[in-house]
């Protein structure tokens, strides 16, 4: 079973565990000031990278994501809408339950989400068409506002990632199976263990809180993976993360990039104005 990576948590102060739009079983606060910081699953505090924001899901759950405009978010799909805590792969039963209202989107910026800016709130979402989770848990938060102040981070549409690479994880997640979330760390030089059609895992490395959170291309800095799941523990030789392919969605995202750029997308119910047709990317582009 897979478990996704949200931290629960309840305003002002935040209460991270594995959850999903389901109620606490036990509650972990986030890290006391005074405690030692140990690095969330072997990372360590970031303090840059002010690109990967903490989302604030209407003050019930944390996830972590990445700017790639001034007016989008990219996330996984879990965070933005109604699931299962826990799911099998292949579904055979619709995973999600329709998405969360954009508003109660909150995106953050800074090292600890306790005394973390406001950026922006979500306007709209774009998600995959399906209702299932496994190979598609990701999606785009657009912004009600233009975030001028930070610079985007790049998604890499090709080629694939493989078995080997190096990639670095960055979110606001849980350091440990019995650490706090809510404070932004990184690791580098993870390597890749398995790629799929649109999926790719990492052995330990991410933990509750770090579902929407990227994987960046240790070289470029690029990013090729947003997080999506994980096993029963997040420490040790068990340990494993599951990573949604960003390259496997390439028209999502220049759909979400149109859209943020106030392209007007199209598709199954959205026609496109006369004298423009709708692209392969799925945005409205003139006939001539």
């Amino acid at each position: 079973m897979r478990l996704l990576l949200l931290a629960a948590s309840c305003i002002p102060c935040l209460l991270a565990l594995p959850a999903c739009s389901a109620p606490p079983d036990h509650d972990v606060p986030i890290d006391d000031q005074d405690q030692v910081e140990q690095p969330i699953v072997g990372g360590r505090a970031d303090k840059a990278d002010p690109a990967v924001v903490a989302i604030d899901i209407g003050g019930e759950a944390l996830c972590s994501g990445s700017l790639i405009s001034s007016r989008a978010v990219l996330t996984a799909r879990h965070c933005v809408s109604y699931t299962d805590p826990g799911y099998g792969c292949p579904a055979d039963e619709p995973q999600t339950f329709g998405e969360r209202l954009p508003g109660s989107l909150v995106i953050k910026t800074g090292y600890d989400v306790r005394t973390a800016r406001t950026l922006a709130r979500g306007a709209s979402i774009l998600v995959p068409p399906e209702p299932i989770l496994c190979e598609q848990d990701i999606a785009v938060i657009i912004l009600d506002r233009s975030v001028t102040s930070i610079v985007p981070l790049r998604v890499r549409t090709g080629p694939a990632p493989s078995p080997g690479q190096l990639v670095r994880a960055v979110g606001f997640g849980r350091r440990g199976d019995h650490l706090g979330a809510g404070k932004k760390y990184a690791r580098n030089n993870i390597p890749i263990t398995w790629v799929g059609a649109s999926e790719f895992t990492v052995d330990e490395a991410v933990c509750s809180g770090d579902s929407g959170g990227p994987a960046l291309d240790q070289a470029s800095g690029d990013i090729v993976g947003v997080v999506s799941a994980g096993g029963e523990t997040c420490e040790g030789s068990n340990a494993w993360g599951l990573y949604t392919r960003a390259d496997a969605f390439s028209s999502l995202l220049a759909r979400a990039l149109a859209s943020s750029a106030g392209v007007r997308p199209c598709g199954p119910g959205q026609r496109c104005p006369n004298g423009y047709r709708c692209s392969p990317e799925r945005v409205c582009t003139p006939s001539t």
